[in-house]
């Protein structure tokens, strides 16, 4: 799932293997000087879920949070 917060731009589309469900996430920011997108952090793996809807929680709390706490 890929979600705009705040200047941020969020990919949390977890990892489907051996019927888990890896929830992970990436973020990015736009470049202002030429608008392509630029990976500011990566999660890793934050553990497997039972469901993909789950692990997408899970990324989107990870995300939101990590931005939260950032200055940017």
């Amino acid at each position: 799932m890929q979600f705009d917060y705040k200047r941020f731009h969020i990919d949390a589309s977890p990892l489907n293997e051996s019927g888990y469900y890896y929830a992970r996430a990436k973020i990015y920011r736009r470049d202002p000087a030429t608008g392509d997108a630029v990976e500011v952090k990566y999660s890793g793996d934050l553990g497997d879920y039972p469901s993909d809807a789950d692990a997408i929680e899970a990324a989107q709390r990870w995300a939101i949070q990590w931005c939260d706490n950032t200055s940017g």
